[in-house]
């Protein structure tokens, strides 16, 4: 007996993204992965001393506040870029620039700490996992459309009708990712909102306040506006700021 038509796209998409949905799903893998897509290596002795400051602080606010702190995994990017991004599973990065810029004093500690609280927030919260998925869901939208780009692509007509028939597939992938980018900015403020509650606001109103100074915001169109990733330090630290009142 024949499959329905609507069995055979099922088995299709199965077939297409149980490789992706298995290696996103193991952390090992999936990390790593990422690791080499944003040059993020392992730390050294010296940079795992810096980091085992900020665990202490992170751990002594824990305590006090009564917030579970995720498990991290930490890396460092050679950038001098003043910067920390979360990722993949448990990855938290920290460029070199941020960590000579604040690792000599206690106060810069706290700073570290407040920063890696924040990133922290973006792991409790899933906002790392559901980038994670959506980049590696579209990973055989991206994988087709170039190879019929390739082959059929180059066909007279036919190649206009696959074209046409590869637009329409990457809709929902397109949609999906810009759905993500638009609350973007309101996950900033929750782990923002993270980071005040765990550490009391100790930290990462400071780091924010040095930002704040030096931020420079480029002009641009009204989608370049709403698909900002992070708000203006400013204003996060407006919010910081009342809710501390």
């Amino acid at each position: 007996m024949g499959l329905e038509h609507w069995q055979e796209t099922i088995i299709v998409l199965l077939i297409a993204y149980s490789p992706v949905i298995l290696i996103a799903n193991v952390p090992g893998i999936a990390a790593s992965s990422f690791d080499v897509r944003f040059g993020a290596r392992r730390l050294s002795q010296r940079e795992m001393d810096i980091i085992a400051k900020v665990e202490r602080v992170l751990e002594d606010c824990a305590s006090k506040s009564g917030v579970k702190l995720p498990r991290a995994v930490w890396r460092v990017q050679d950038t001098g870029e003043i910067n920390a991004y979360a990722y993949a599973h448990n990855r938290v990065c920290f460029t070199k620039g941020i960590l000579h810029k604040y690792s000599d004093t206690e106060a810069g500690i706290e700073r570290l700490a407040g920063v890696a609280a924040h990133e922290l927030g973006h792991l409790r919260n899933w906002d790392t996992r559901i980038n994670m998925y959506l980049h590696y869901l579209s990973l055989p939208v991206n994988f087709g459309i170039g190879l019929t780009n390739n082959t059929l692509g180059k066909m007279p007509f036919i190649g206009l009708v696959f074209m046409l028939a590869t637009v329409l597939f990457r809709i929902p992938s397109d949609i999906a990712h810009m759905l993500n980018g638009s609350v973007s900015t309101f996950r900033e403020y929750q782990a923002d909102r993270f980071a005040a509650k765990l550490m009391n606001g100790v930290g990462i109103s400071g780091f924010l306040d040095d930002t704040t100074h030096t931020e420079e915001r480029q002009g641009g169109t009204f989608t370049q506006w709403a698909i900002r990733s992070h708000p203006p330090s400013e204003l996060r630290h407006d919010e910081l700021v009342k809710a501390a009142n």
